[in-house]
């Protein structure tokens, strides 16, 4: 099957769409069932609210991101460290040209 045949089928398949019940809503008609999403008026003081929650999180999130960072850096070379001074201190290895 090429390419374009593949093409052909899956236009013919999503044009079968308006037949399904499932994609109802796609072609205009309406579910009798479905009610939407309520959406409820806030206050103000509410929305205030969420949004400095929202920041402190975000803070907080960011703190740790930063803390967890400079742990894996240090981590990482740490582990550097290690591998260099471990090969610096066998004499069968060197990393220079004279020894």
């Amino acid at each position: 099957m090429s390419a374009i045949s593949g093409m052909n089928i899956s236009m013919k398949n999503n044009n079968r769409r308006v037949t399904r019940e499932a994609f109802s809503h796609i072609s205009g008609e309406s579910d009798e069932k479905s009610q939407g999403i309520k959406v409820e008026p806030v206050s103000e003081e509410v929305l205030m609210e969420i949004r400095q929650k929202m920041k402190q999180q975000q803070k907080i999130t960011r703190i740790k991101n930063v803390f967890i960072t400079i742990f894996g850096l240090f981590l990482v070379a740490f582990v550097f460290w290690a591998v260099v001074s471990h090969f610096q201190n066998d004499p069968g290895v060197s990393f220079g040209p004279f020894r």
